[in-house]
């Protein structure tokens, strides 16, 4: 569908549905533009300088705190 026929459908029904079926939908596009938002976050921090470097294999300390336990 077009995004023209999309909008105009969503508000023939948000005339005909009820008070509690318009919160439903009013929560849950919310909950999709607050997902939509994080998701971009997450993004922007999964794809920083400083995030890399942090998961980079010269910041692994892993190794050298359970030596002890590799061997």
């Amino acid at each position: 569908m077009q995004q023209i026929n999309l909008k105009q459908r969503i508000l023939e029904l948000v005339e005909i549905l009820s008070e509690n079926k318009l919160n439903v939908l009013v929560h849950f596009a919310n909950y999709l533009k607050e997902k939509e938002e994080l998701e971009e976050i997450l993004k922007l921090q999964t794809s920083s300088t400083g995030y890399k470097e942090w998961l980079s294999a010269e910041n692994d300390i892993y190794d050298e705190v359970f030596s002890d336990e590799i061997q």
